[in-house]
Order: structure tokens, then C-alpha cells, then sequence
């Protein structure tokens, strides 16, 4: 495959954490005020939230504002914000909520976020090892989407540092993966992109340097 060029990309976060904050996780609970609303940001929570029911999802925030709440809180059961000095600094957000999942799958959903999470995983993942590909863009024909433009700067405005790594459920490495929506995208929008692939060549991760 010319299109993947091995590499030594790092998928490990740096640990940024200071020993002298004081932390604490707290339920989150949307007032009566606030009202479901549906977009872009909707769709690619709640279908990466259900790939695994036991995982959560984690936003890296500084202030919790209306869109994260309309958009994305009210469609989980169960969110926890993580206070740093008392100022949040995480949301985790478990246990997508059925009515909206079944709305969102009802309509129309964007081809790259139906291409990243679109198939719900039916198996249990078992940790193997891993290696990591560059993806070369010269092979890779660029697909534009402005609509998941404003997706992709939500994740970096809510991810830390410059690498925004997105966890794979149903992804197998082939040849036909370069002619995706999600890879034509990504390998082009990003300053490089990743993908780490285990030892029965299932990819786990696509990982996007945004900086």
C-alpha cells in the first residue's frame, strides 16, 4: 500500500496535570431552560458514544457554554464535569440518550462521520500490539466537506495539544480505506495524519496533527 509510509508517531498524552490543582467530578444536569437541539457536533457525539457502552467520551473544556450543552450534553443519560480550582476543565459523557440516537439515525448522516462511526462495533476489542502509518497525501485524492469543517475545529478547540486522536471500532486496513471520506478529508485538512494498525491489521486509531 503506497499510500502508508511507517512511522514514529506518539500516541500517548502528555501529562500536563498539576500537582497542586484540586479536582473534583461533580453530575451535570441541564436546567429546564436549555432545549435539545440537533447539528453536526450531535451526530458525531452520539455515534462515536454508542460504538462502546461502557466508554466515555471526554471534552477538554474551559467554561461550559449553551452550544455544548444544547448539542451535545442533553443527548447523554449520564454527564460528569471534572473542576479544576473550580473551573471545569473535562466533560465525560456516557450513555448516549435512545430518543436522539434514533432521530440521528433517522436522517441523513455526514458521509465522514458515517465513514468513522456509522457501524456499530460487535465485538469486544483485545489490546494488541500496534504500529503506526503516515498517510501520504500524494495518493490520496482531497475531498472538501465545510459542513465537518466546524466539527473538526470543535476538536481542536477542545482537545489538548496540537493531536486530536479519534478511537476506530470497525475499522479493517485495506486498500479501499485511501478512497473513503474520512481519509480524502483528513489527510488533506490536517498537517498529517496517522492511522495505528495491530497485528490482525484492525485500525484502532486515526490520529490528526491539527498544529
Amino acid at each position: 500500500m503506497e499510500w502508508l509510509k511507517p512511522s514514529e508517531a506518539n500516541n500517548q498524552f502528555e501529562n500536563n496535570t498539576d500537582s497542586f490543582s484540586d479536582f473534583k467530578i461533580r453530575e451535570f444536569t441541564p436546567n429546564s431552560n436549555f432545549e435539545k437541539k440537533y447539528s453536526l457536533l450531535t451526530q458525531f457525539f452520539l455515534l462515536l458514544g454508542c460504538q462502546d457502552e461502557n466508554s466515555v467520551t471526554s471534552l477538554f473544556v474551559d467554561r461550559i457554554d449553551n452550544q455544548v450543552i444544547e448539542e451535545i450534553i442533553m443527548h447523554f443519560d449520564n454527564t460528569k464535569i471534572l473542576l479544576e480550582n473550580e473551573v471545569p476543565s473535562e466533560i465525560m459523557l456516557n450513555k448516549p440518550n435512545q430518543e436522539s440516537l434514533s432521530l440521528i439515525r433517522s436522517s441523513h448522516i455526514n458521509p465522514i462521520i458515517k465513514n468513522l462511526y456509522g457501524t456499530i462495533s460487535k465485538s469486544q476489542y483485545e489490546w494488541k500490539p500496534q504500529k503506526s502509518y503516515k498517510i501520504i497525501p500524494e495518493f490520496i485524492e482531497k475531498y472538501e466537506d465545510m459542513e465537518f469543517d466546524k466539527v473538526l475545529a470543535y476538536l481542536k478547540n477542545t482537545s489538548k495539544g496540537p493531536i486530536i486522536s479519534l478511537s476506530l471500532y470497525n475499522w479493517t486496513l485495506n486498500d479501499c480505506l485511501k478512497d473513503t471520506f474520512a481519509i480524502r478529508y483528513f489527510t488533506h485538512k490536517c498537517k498529517n495524519a496517522y492511522i495505528w494498525v495491530d497485528d490482525s491489521n484492525i485500525i484502532t486509531t486515526i490520529q490528526l496533527e491539527v498544529h
